[in-house]
């Protein structure tokens, strides 16, 4: 009887709690119709109680596996996330107030929009609703390659994952050379196809993982290479933009910034660290074998030695609006692959000694593009990619792979335009001879008439130069001086070439090459002193309030024309930063669309430009001055580049400035560029047209908005004969 007794009492229990659970069900479905509005939508909340430790008492719990939740004003929710990735993004709708956040490190509001950053609790708020949100910690296994770099022998793809250091770049004047390009000229392209049209500028470890064309697409082809039984390998290499700030947005993939490893919430989601391993483990998951390289040093020194924040080092260093320094990226990265026993070569360390070597030696401006001290030219690409080879070698990983390493002997200009001066006056232009892996034989070269060589600016200037190779470490300017002796023109070419390595020209706009020579071509011209005439200048004032990109200058027989070409104009601006301002409006242009593209180096871009065109009409115009007015504005790394030329097609202009604001200063400042103090001298016949391009192109690393190009007053003075 005490048993049967017994399992009444149990039997009234049991349906006590089946009543509890019923009603609880009821109530949660209640909940998810209140939570979705009944609208039909998938996208709900689980219902249930708060879970524990939530900062505001009870809370609907809303299901991670949805994107989109129509909430319920005045109520509180919860949702914990292990994915932190921008796919992963949540959209809360509901009435009233935008959404705020109490901790920006832990989630990212972009409108209705929360992008999941980093490990840790914030609280989400939009009036009187609340989103208790918790991001947890990754929990990743071991993992290993699926093959093996010291045997394989196959054909392989290496696909090149990175940013600025390790993208393509088309020649340009600025030379800037990627590692991913260096490496092709490494590797035997009969075995290893070096994939490098994937990276891009600006690209953080966080950053390129979000983007549909980077992370996306190199598991789309490491997938296509499966199906078609070609093994892939995947060469990684983040950290510079990675060290972005917070309130640094992509428009289109959100947040770039990473702590190395441990972010501001003491968590490693989200890090540096959470990242560079999620690329090793999602890598090897596909079939593909992960190398990591630390970052490249850049050329910030302490003394004679690279300094830490030019090692990634920020230990002891804040970002700027943070309170917390973000750490050490290398050795974060290197933790990452130790855990998982990945490859990992140490970039950072060994291209610091490189640099170091340079810098002693007085050359590092052979190794970065100019004004700066991140991105590499050629040689600093292909001294990168030796690194990388000779490292791999050392291994043993891929070394049937690789080739012996090339010879080159390179020049960074393929024409110099001296423009015209008065016969037995003198100019002086120069270009960098830059020696890789050659360390032997004689450079020779040899200039035209009326032209002289010279491997100082100040030194004896002779027709022709020999530079012996084991006297040079690195590379050497080279000092072309322009002398005329009579009015005419001078239009040839300058010879280079060397005892056995046929010279090349780098990664900038080529000049010729026959046989074993390398030809630079000159266009200069000895011009007549002009005294008759009508003094006349043309002005482009380009200040009021309006856009004012027409011609309204005090021209009395000579007007212009002006052409935008991918360009458009924008609201005028005053100078100066310090408000109210005061004085003229300065007229100013943003490219069509307003997103001005990646351009590391402020390279000039043919794709935009505004024209200025003035036609010599019923008689000759001889030109004596060009001069204008410009600034950056927006930001202080708008550069410019301006030319002109009597061409229609404007073949072989002549520099008024180039590379113009290359130290970034310029924000709202105007400054005068014009073709000096000497007379040009330049008749633009009757009938012909004088044509003065000047090409705004903004330094960036990442897509960039709300830029724009200021100019006025720009003024062609001469005389009408």
């Amino acid at each position: 009887m005490k048993k049967i007794k017994k399992i009444s009492k149990l039997r009234r229990k049991f349906f006590m709690v089946l009543s509890v659970m019923a009603m609880a069900l009821f109530c949660g479905f209640m909940t998810v119709s209140c939570a979705n509005g009944n609208d039909g939508s998938d996208d709900v909340t689980n219902g249930g109680s708060s879970p524990s430790g939530s900062e505001t008492g009870s809370s609907d719990v809303l299901d991670p596996s949805l994107s989109v939740f129509n909430l319920e004003e005045g109520k509180t929710y919860s949702i914990t996330l292990t994915d932190i990735s921008f796919a992963a993004s949540k959209t809360f709708n509901v009435s009233g107030a935008d959404w705020s956040i109490d901790n920006p490190y832990i989630a990212a509001v972009h409108g209705n929009s929360i992008e999941p950053l980093s490990g840790g609790k914030a609280k989400l708020t939009s009036g009187n609703t609340v989103v208790n949100i918790t991001i947890a910690e990754p929990n990743r296994p071991v993992t290993t390659d699926p093959f093996d770099l010291k045997t394989i022998s196959e054909n392989i793809d290496i696909f090149c994952c990175g940013d600025s250091i390790m993208r393509d770049y088309g020649a340009s004047d600025s030379d800037q050379y990627g590692l991913g390009q260096a490496l092709k000229v490494f590797f035997d392209e009969n075995k290893a196809n070096v994939v490098t049209d994937i990276s891009n500028g600006g690209r953080s470890s966080r950053l390129f993982y979000n983007e549909d064309s980077r992370w996306p697409e190199v598991k789309r082809r490491i997938e296509e290479n499966n199906k078609a039984g070609k093994k892939s390998v995947v060469i990684l290499s983040f950290g510079h933009n990675d060290q972005r700030a917070l309130t640094d947005i992509n428009k289109d993939y959100g947040a770039q910034f990473t702590f190395a490893s441990k972010n501001k919430n003491g968590t490693v989601a989200g890090t540096h660290y959470d990242f560079m391993e999620k690329y090793i483990v999602e890598t090897r998951e596909l079939g593909a074998v992960p190398v990591l390289l630390t970052p490249f040093a850049r050329a910030s020194f302490s003394g004679s030695e690279v300094s830490a924040d030019g090692k990634h080092d920020w230990t002891n260093k804040t970002m700027t609006g943070d309170d917390t320094p973000r750490g050490n990226y290398p050795a974060a990265m290197k933790a990452a692959a130790e855990k998982q026993g990945a490859i990992l070569i140490d970039m950072t360390e060994l291209s610091a000694a490189k640099i170091t070597e340079y810098n002693n030696a007085g050359k590092i401006k052979y190794f970065y593009v100019d004004s700066d001290n991140t991105h590499e030219r050629t040689l600093g690409g292909l001294e990168l990619g030796k690194i990388v080879t000779d490292e791999l070698k050392k291994g043993r990983y891929l070394a049937s792979y690789i080739k012996e390493t090339p010879q080159r002997v390179m020049v960074n200009k393929g024409s110099l335009a001296f423009g015209r001066i008065f016969p037995n006056a003198q100019k002086e232009l120069s270009f960098k001879l830059s020696l890789f892996n050659v360390n032997t034989g004689t450079v020779t070269i040899t200039a035209p008439e009326g032209f002289t060589v010279c491997a100082t600016q100040n030194g004896e200037y002779k027709s022709s130069l020999e530079i012996n190779c084991a006297d040079v470490q690195f590379g050497s300017e080279i000092f072309v001086k322009f002398s005329p002796v009579e009015v005419k023109e001078y239009n040839a070419d300058l010879t280079i070439a060397h005892s056995s390595v046929t010279p090349d020209f780098g990664n900038t706009p080529a000049g010729t090459v026959e046989g074993t020579t390398a030809k630079i071509t000159m266009t200069a011209a000895g011009k007549e002193k002009v005294t008759g005439g009508t003094q006349e200048t043309v002005l482009f004032p380009m200040i009021d309030e309006n856009k004012a990109f027409d011609y309204k200058g005090a021209g009395n027989e000579l007007s212009g024309t002006v052409t935008l070409t991918g360009l458009e104009p924008t609201n005028a601006r005053q100078e100066g930063t310090v408000k109210p301002l005061s004085g003229p409006y300065y007229a100013r242009v943003t490219i069509n669309g307003g997103t001005w593209p990646v351009n590391d180096s402020g390279a000039k871009r043919e794709t935009e430009y505004i024209q200025y065109a003035i036609p010599a009409s019923g008689a000759d115009f001889v030109v004596n001055k060009i001069s204008f007015k410009a600034a950056s504005s927006g930001s202080g790394w708008m550069m410019w580049h301006a030319y002109y030329s009597t061409d229609a097609n404007f073949a072989n202009p002549t520099p008024i400035v180039e590379n113009a604001n290359s130290d970034g200063k310029a924000k709202e400042v105007m400054i005068e560029c014009s073709t000096g103090t000497e007379e040009l001298g330049l008749t633009v016949e009757n009938g012909q047209t004088l044509y003065i391009r000047i090409y705004p192109a903004f330094k960036t690393t990442a897509e960039s908005s709300g830029r724009s190009f200021m100019i006025s007053n720009l003024a062609v003075e001469g005389l009408i004969q």
